[in-house]
């Protein structure tokens, strides 16, 4: 397999921070990590990581570089598992490198370190399933003890299994949505009556074997016509972020957060809260707070049963989730 040219430079990364905090340390430049962002989707990707490193082997304390490095990591395993499973470094070895920058970040006073933490391990789920499948996954994977959601974006992915009935399969949109959803999966180890479905990951080969085999499909399906099928048997819960269209004939009900087709089965007793929601939105809201509002306000479009609920007590937030 050919060496690509991010992988010789994750390992000369990987190399050179440890040393690299024994030298003389150079001033934080608060320019680099933007510079690296925007190098990456300008197709520079390679150049990114390359500036990324040699910069971090002399300032290994600048949290935002590294959160940018960890960043491109996870892209860079992504985009193997897309090639057919095809490259050196692996997928696998990308997500080590991946957790192991954004393991520096985590001191940074934002919630984005820890998203992007768990996320790698929501892809390391990813690659379990395809090797393993669903039922093994369910039973053996878990989060390590040490990588955790911030409060709201768990509370948030609590709440769409929640919204799902016994015997789903609820479907995710956005990457904020997924790792949310199985990032409390992961985390709670419960429901294990429903299937989780990335629909992002379709186009890797081997996770859509993997998932087409535990819903009973095949996998020259397109995801409409699996769902589709899958729906004639039990529900199928789209999130708020989740845009797959499926056919028209198909009838959708609003059930809390998610819209749900398939035949009526029992609803989950547990109860939803935007109690984590509320606590930082009044003392540090941010970005990802704000885009975990903007997926509130993509369910109360299709259920404003949420407005004068779930959301009324978000106050300034609640008028905004609800178009008011």
């Amino acid at each position: 397999m050919r060496a690509t040219p991010l992988g010789r430079i994750a390992a000369l990364a990987g190399m050179m921070a440890v040393p690299a905090l024994l030298q003389a340390q150079s001033a934080i430049d608060p320019s680099v990590a933007p510079r690296a962002a925007a190098m990456s989707r300008q197709g520079q990707r390679s150049e990114a990581a390359d500036m990324l490193g040699r910069y971090l082997a002399t300032a290994p304390y600048d949290a935002a570089a590294w959160l940018a490095l960890g960043q491109l990591y996870l892209e860079a395993s992504r985009e193997w598992h897309l090639r057919h499973h095809d490259g050196e470094p692996s997928g696998g070895v990308l997500l080590d490198f991946a957790g192991a920058a954004l393991d520096q970040a985590l001191e940074l006073p934002n919630d984005s370190g820890p998203l992007l933490r768990v996320a790698v391990e929501v892809d390391r789920a990813a690659a379990f399933l395809e090797r393993a499948g669903w039922i093994r996954l369910q039973a053996e994977y878990a989060l390590p003890d040490e990588v955790a959601l911030p409060g709201y974006v768990l509370e948030f992915g609590r709440n769409l299994i929640a919204s799902c009935p016994v015997g789903g399969v609820l479907v995710t949109g956005t990457d904020l949505e997924t790792t949310a959803v199985w990032g409390a999966a992961l985390t709670d180890r419960v429901r294990g009556d429903l299937m989780l479905v990335d629909l992002s990951r379709w186009d890797d080969g081997r996770y859509r074997e993997a998932i087409s085999e535990a819903l009973g499909t095949s996998e020259k399906l397109s995801p409409p016509a699996a769902l589709g099928r899958v729906g004639a048997t039990r529900p199928v819960c789209l999130g708020p972020g989740s845009i797959v269209e499926l056919s028209p004939e198909l009838a959708f009900r609003a059930l809390r957060l998610v819209r749900v087709v398939g035949p009526p089965a029992p609803e989950s007793p547990e109860p939803l809260r935007v109690t984590a929601l509320i606590s930082v939105d009044l003392g540090r809201p941010g970005a990802v707070s704000g885009e975990v509002v903007e997926l509130y306000r993509a369910a109360a479009r299709y259920n404003p049963l949420l407005c004068s609920g779930l959301l009324l007590p978000l106050d300034t937030r609640s008028r905004e989730a609800c178009g008011r």
